[in-house]
């Protein structure tokens, strides 16, 4: 695992495997059952170091409500409850949704119930796993859809103090895919460090905190962390990679019971800073 974080940046598979940094360290508390306790202490403590790292940020919970609200989902393309996702994103009743995947035409069927609600969106409607929706019961001042490549990004405009991202580049589970994402946070990374006022970024990021890539794209933008890093997000593997972002907000995350996606859902509570 050191190894790997070391040449991430460099091979893609060792940047692969920097993701179960997690994992690796509850192997490493199992197996130190098997060795005297003199390793086992020093082994404990290296465990104890990495559960460190990844509750952070130690930001304490805001009991006052805020001025936002959002529901950020990947709704998984291939979801076939529809009406149940549907119900139960009305039941939340957001401010904004969110919406990753929702690019069939079965999803825009089945969400057409809640265009009367949400009667401001934009997205890209492609019928693929990288469509995404913004959808909005308050007026815009804009909303784009943009691309780096073929992989689509939003930026909404939600007041002249206030934008917000919505990101999905593609998971790097071989060599191009990898270089793909990292010209796309490259791109975005420049153009939200670019942002003046206060910024809100949300998706399935397809990278974990545990990544020297995906420190290196938050560092650039000059944005903070809202969930813990160890929260996990995505089946089977239980990884953290649907991300909350933001800098010059206040801000509480809450990531919800998994429904019939692969994704969990997260509950997004702002405002910006005075």
């Amino acid at each position: 695992m050191i190894l790997a974080q070391c040449l991430a940046l460099q091979w893609f598979g060792f940047e692969l495997i920097t993701h179960f940094t997690l994992h690796a360290a509850v192997l490493v508390l199992i197996g130190s059952f098997a060795f005297s306790w003199r390793w086992r202490l020093g082994l404990w403590a290296v465990v104890t170091m990495v559960l460190l790292w990844v509750m952070q940020p130690f930001s304490g919970s805001l009991k006052t409500p805020l001025s936002h609200s959002m529901m950020v989902y990947n709704i998984q393309f291939d979801n076939d409850h529809k009406n149940h996702e549907v119900s139960f994103l009305s039941q939340m009743d957001a401010d904004f949704l969110a919406l990753i995947e929702m690019g069939s035409s079965e999803w825009q069927q089945a969400f057409s119930s809640l265009k009367q609600r949400y009667p401001e969106a934009c997205g890209h409607d492609l019928e693929s796993p990288f469509a995404m929706q913004l959808m909005s019961k308050k007026p815009l001042l804009a909303c784009q859809v943009e691309f780096v490549d073929i992989y689509p990004y939003i930026r909404a405009v939600l007041s002249p103090q206030q934008t917000v991202f919505v990101l999905h580049p593609p998971p790097p589970i071989n060599r191009e895919l990898a270089e793909d994402r990292q010209r796309y946070f490259e791109k975005l990374a420049t153009i939200i460090g670019q942002e003046n006022n206060a910024v809100l970024v949300v998706g399935d990021l397809n990278n974990t905190p545990f990544s020297p890539v995906y420190r290196r794209f938050v560092q650039a933008a000059q944005l903070q962390e809202s969930m813990k890093y160890g929260t996990p997000t995505w089946k089977p593997f239980l990884l953290p990679i649907d991300r909350v972002l933001h800098r010059q907000v206040i801000i509480k995350t809450s990531p919800l019971h998994w429904q019939y996606s692969d994704h969990r859902p997260i509950w997004i509570e702002w405002q910006p800073e005075k």
